[in-house]
């Protein structure tokens, strides 16, 4: 049975015809899928819209293709990365998993309103992996979960083999932590922060001021 086996130029080929649009110009993997709040995964022609940057809020991109990319004037050049890699399987990813999930910390902490997003040409595989890759960081969901995490926002994103084998490895090193919790989820201090302002408004809402709040520690567990 013959397979077909894209040549690396060929995305370089599409974009030279249309700038603009090509064979994943619309349809599914033309859409920008908001995985986290404030974390967008999507194809080239997706980043290049101004239109649509602007209508989401995006502060920051993250480009990741082998070719540069034509991101609009509005994201300023130091809003910016590029990491130069093509999607094949023997490509090395795993050395810029620090850096794009630092830049992707670094752009959501500096402001609530700034918004990233990461790209590639389909927002199928090299960007998926990034954003697999800042889940697994920040959440201390596995290598497997942080993808099929990431698949249920994005139905198309498939991270070839060799970029999921790299993602395995490189998330070794936040296994300490046994504990799993969702993207976005709030534990300990800050959980119980929550807790008591939620409560704190629904009272506000009834009573017309504010009570006093008595917070009672949970009881150690058993040994």
């Amino acid at each position: 049975m013959l397979s077909f086996a894209p040549s690396p130029t060929w995305q370089t080929a599409v974009l030279a015809a249309n700038p603009r649009a090509g064979l994943l110009g619309s349809g599914k993997a033309r859409i920008a899928s908001l995985i986290l709040p404030r974390i967008y995964l999507s194809d080239y022609f997706s980043a290049c819209d101004e239109h649509l940057l602007g209508r989401l809020g995006i502060t920051h991109v993250v480009t990741v293709m082998d070719r540069e990319a034509a991101i609009p004037e509005c994201i300023p050049l130091d809003n910016r990365l590029r990491i130069s890699i093509m999607d094949r399987a023997d490509a090395d990813i795993q050395q810029h998993l620090s850096q794009t999930t630092d830049f992707i910390t670094a752009a959501l902490a500096e402001n609530e309103e700034n918004n990233v997003l990461v790209h590639c040409f389909q927002g199928v595989s090299r960007s998926a992996t990034v954003v697999c890759a800042y889940i697994v960081a920040t959440t201390y969901y596995t290598c497997s979960e942080s993808i099929a995490f990431v698949q249920s926002k994005r139905p198309i994103v498939c991270p070839n083999v060799g970029f999921r084998n790299q993602l395995q490895a490189w998330s070794v090193q936040f296994y300490g932590n046994n504990a799993k919790h969702p993207p976005g989820h709030r534990t300990g201090v800050a959980r119980i922060s929550d807790g008591i302002s939620e409560r704190i408004r629904e009272l506000k809402a009834t009573a017309g001021a504010t009570p006093a709040i008595k917070f009672k520690p949970p009881k150690a567990a058993a040994s």
